[in-house]
């Protein structure tokens, strides 16, 4: 019959247990620093294969030309947005100074004239005439031009009318029982102002129908001054 054995002190257990461990961190340690190894290797590896394929490059730079290509199109991009390239800067000035050209020619006067040319303004001496009071009425014809103007008013008729506001019905024409105030040839001298002037009796007419005329009504009227086919703009004004 065997005797049983004694249990170990134990200190020969954590003696076992400490011996146990570092074995473990030995052997996870040597893991790692193979690993760490083998990594660096790999690394190494594509650092030179990248190196090796740089130094290759060379050998195919003819046909990556055509890469140069965008350099040429950026370089031209500019002329197709519409900044001046070297022969349309230089024509630049040229058409800058067109405009100045024309803007003098406008302002100067013209070496000829028509009745067209003619300024024609038209006012009334009071803005509102009372009840009896007749309007008078005053024409202005600039000649603008640098000569003098020759304008034969029988075949254009100098003339006032009068239109009523709101409905534009003409109401009255000096002409159309009376002669104008200026007849036969006239001459309007160059950068002249001439004034004609003409009263209305405040009666409608129509040309040729002079007699049984109406009054005209209080209200709001307009007045033009006209040369032939020459208009000024409207003048308002008003009977009470």
């Amino acid at each position: 019959m065997s005797t049983p054995r004694k249990p170990l002190p134990p200190v020969i257990y954590q003696r076992r247990r400490a011996a146990a461990l570092i074995l473990i961190l030995v052997v996870v340690a040597a893991l790692i620093i193979a690993w760490t190894v083998g990594r660096g290797g790999k690394d190494d590896a594509s650092q030179q294969a990248a190196a090796t394929s740089s130094l290759a490059q060379p050998a195919d730079a003819p046909s990556s030309a055509p890469s140069a290509a965008p350099t040429s199109s950026a370089a031209e991009a500019p002329a197709s947005d519409g900044a001046p390239s070297a022969e349309s800067s230089a024509a630049a000035p040229s058409e800058s100074a067109a405009p100045s050209d024309s803007a003098a020619a406008s302002e100067a006067p013209k070496n000829s004239c028509t009745v067209d040319d003619l300024k024609v303004g038209v006012k009334t001496v009071e803005a509102s005439y009372k009840d009896g009071a007749l309007p008078v009425f005053v024409m202005d014809v600039e000649n603008p031009t640098a000569v003098d103007c020759d304008i034969d008013l029988d075949q254009n008729k100098l003339r006032f009318e009068v239109y009523k506001m709101g409905t534009n019905a003409r109401v009255w024409a000096d002409t159309d029982c009376y002669p104008s105030v200026q007849t036969g040839r006239t001459t309007f001298k160059a950068g002249a102002t001439q004034q004609f002037q003409a009263t209305w009796s405040r009666k409608g007419s129509e040309p040729g129908q002079c007699s049984d005329r109406p009054v005209a009504e209080a209200g709001h009227y307009f007045a033009h001054g006209i040369i032939g086919d020459n208009y000024s703009e409207g003048y308002t004004f008003n009977l009470n």
